[in-house]
């Protein structure tokens, strides 16, 4: 193969990005020869001053050799090749066998006389064997045993044709200086798993370049890598590629693929909306604490609030995982994160709504108490019980989930190229069996609203100081209708993580966000309202104890609707009866006959 020409289609390949960029590494066959290392008999030199030839040098640079040889030096398993070379070398230093070889080499050619002594006088003559060499010998010797194997089968001083020889020596089989030789019968040539075949590494001659004298050329040397002998591949030593390691590059390079993560900016969004949720889950709760003594947190439970607030700020911390679960995190990471938001919605919302109802179940339950004017001391602990029961259960089905079928990482192809590699990806978070975790998980905390929703309903009546029922309807309301419009985008938008990021933050959001809200501002406003004490407060209203201390004196609790004072009760009574006597008038009825009429039918009630 020309030297010019390979030079060109080099040169070529440098310029369209295939050839000495570090990613690709090229093999030739033996018909390049020594084109890398020479030229036209001489050392080649790469000057990289010159723009072509700097081109060239990192093109060449790693590139490799790939051709049948009759043999390497030195390896103990090619003891003919060995044996062949040792001869040669013999013979080169024997004055009788080179003057035989010169008496017997062709004294002209094409004519003119040639000069075999500028040849053979030099110290490379006959120093190694080299590629043709081995195989020159072999076939010789095999034509020779071939015409042995028919003068043995045919009769004495009998000729062979040519034709015949042939057959003979496609039928022959031996151990030479190059291997087995093993012939195809069909085609003739010896079968390519019988000979051997080295791979040759060019790379920088060290020793060479740069050198003192020229240091901007670099020459390049062959050393052999690998071989294959016997239909096996085994190394010399280690090939250095174009990258200038040893690291093998792929067969094809790695695809541009476009991972569908999250944008910076939904990112940023994302976690901006879980900070408020933290912020005013943090506020709430310090509001809380800083004015517990003031009636109207009291009346409002603050363990409860303080429940209400570390629900809701659970819930907003989901962001935090989804954030990772659809950024470009891997592995144990990615799974740790995909099991991290149901752990959080479930635990968080189970807190919220499970306080809400037991502190709306506890306010009915004193109500109806002073409505049959009974006194009663009910702890907060004493209605705690299905709070933790529920919390209890939660935990059980999301340790299942997470022990026997975790959600884990996956990454989803969405196109391939013509390699069949990834060109268009997305990642998601994916189990076996999660919609049994997540059905399961559903029925069990939006049956908790839904009992809410109920509590709130029968305490519909009760001062907002005390319940906050009209407030959970509002929340349930709000939770419904953004429920109603997020989850079909969830599901038709998974495949487009920044919207379905942006409407699961933006759910998360409303869901926390209504719930403080529409819980605690009613509160703060109240307190901007002047705070009764016990001097001021109306004779319809008492304390009444309802912690575990047994000392009445404490005036700590809530405040409920017990009697009116004996005052307002005769005007009560005296506005009754006059509007008794009116009605009496109006209907043509005596007054005083119709109270005997009750008072007797009354007796007789009573007496049986």
């Amino acid at each position: 193969y020309p030297t010019t020409m390979l030079d060109k289609v080099m040169e070529e390949a440098y310029d369209q990005g295939i050839a000495g960029t570090g990613l690709h590494t090229w093999l030739f066959s033996d018909s390049v020869g020594t084109s890398v290392t020479h030229h036209n008999g001489a050392v080649r030199t790469y000057d990289i001053r010159n723009t072509t030839e700097k081109k060239l040098l990192k093109a060449y640079r790693g590139s490799g050799l790939l051709a049948a040889t009759g043999g390497i030096s030195e390896l103990p398993e090619m003891e003919s090749f060995n044996s062949l070379a040792l001869a040669m070398r013999q013979m080169r230093t024997d004055k009788q066998d080179m003057s035989f070889l010169d008496a017997h080499l062709p004294q002209y050619y094409s004519g003119k006389s040639v000069q075999h002594s500028e040849i053979t006088q030099k110290s490379s003559f006959l120093s190694q064997p080299g590629t043709i060499a081995p195989f020159l010998y072999d076939a010789a010797v095999g034509l020779g045993l071939a015409a042995c194997e028919l003068m043995s089968t045919s009769e004495p001083n009998k000729y062979f044709t040519g034709e015949e020889l042939f057959k003979a020596f496609v039928n022959t089989s031996f151990h030479g200086t190059s291997g087995l030789v093993d012939i195809d019968p069909e085609t003739g040539t010896r079968k390519p798993q019988s000979a051997v075949f080295s791979l040759t590494n060019f790379v920088d001659d060290e020793d060479a370049s740069p050198s003192l004298e020229f240091p901007q050329k670099v020459r390049f040397r062959g050393e052999q890598t690998y071989y294959l002998h016997s239909g096996k591949w085994a190394a010399i030593k280690n090939y250095t590629y174009n990258d200038g390691t040893h690291n093998r590059p792929p067969d094809l390079q790695a695809a541009d693929v476009n991972r569908h993560i999250i944008s910076t900016r939904i990112k940023v969004v994302g976690l901006v909306l879980c900070g408020i949720i933290i912020g005013l889950a943090s506020i709430f709760a310090g509001w809380t604490y800083y004015n517990r003594h003031l009636q109207v947190v009291r009346s409002s439970q603050p363990i409860f609030l303080y429940i209400i607030s570390s629900g809701t700020l659970l819930m907003g911390t989901s962001i935090i995982p989804r954030t990772f679960e659809f950024s470009d995190v891997h592995h144990i990471g990615s799974d740790m994160a995909c099991m991290a938001p149901p752990w959080l919605l479930a635990v968080g919302w189970s807190l919220t709504f499970s306080a809400l109802f037991t502190k709306t179940s506890r306010i009915k339950q004193i109500m109806r108490s002073a409505s049959k004017f009974k006194r009663i001391t009910l702890t907060a602990r004493d209605v705690m019980k299905p709070m933790i029961a529920l919390l209890f259960l939660n935990i059980i089905v999301l340790s299942v989930w997470t022990a026997l079928d975790p959600m884990q990482y996956k990454t989803i192809v969405m196109g391939k190229d013509r390699f069949d590699r990834p060109e268009e990806t997305y990642g998601m978070c994916n189990s076996r069996d999660s919609y049994i975790y997540v059905a399961t998980l559903g029925v069990i905390n939006f049956g908790t609203a839904f009992y809410t929703l109920m509590q709130a309903y029968q305490a519909r009546n009760i001062s907002t100081e005390l319940s906050e029922s009209i407030y959970i309807f509002r929340v349930l309301y709000i939770i419904l209708y953004g429920s109603c419009l997020g989850f079909p985008v969830l599901i038709i938008a998974q495949d487009k993580i920044d919207a379905y990021y942006f409407v699961w933050a933006g759910l998360t959001f409303l869901i926390c966000s209504s719930i403080l809200l529409l819980i605690f501002i009613p509160k703060i406003l109240a307190t901007r309202e002047k705070e009764p004490t016990e001097a001021n407060l109306p004779a319809r209203w008492q304390i009444m104890v309802n912690d575990e201390s047994e000392n009445t004196d404490e005036k700590e609790g809530i405040m409920i609707y017990n009697t009116s004072s004996k005052v307002e009760l005769e005007k009560e009574c005296a506005k009754l009866k006059q509007l008794c006597i009116t009605l009496s008038r109006n209907q043509g009825l005596d007054y005083d006959a119709l109270v005997r009429e009750t008072v007797c039918h009354s007796a007789r009630e009573e007496l049986g």
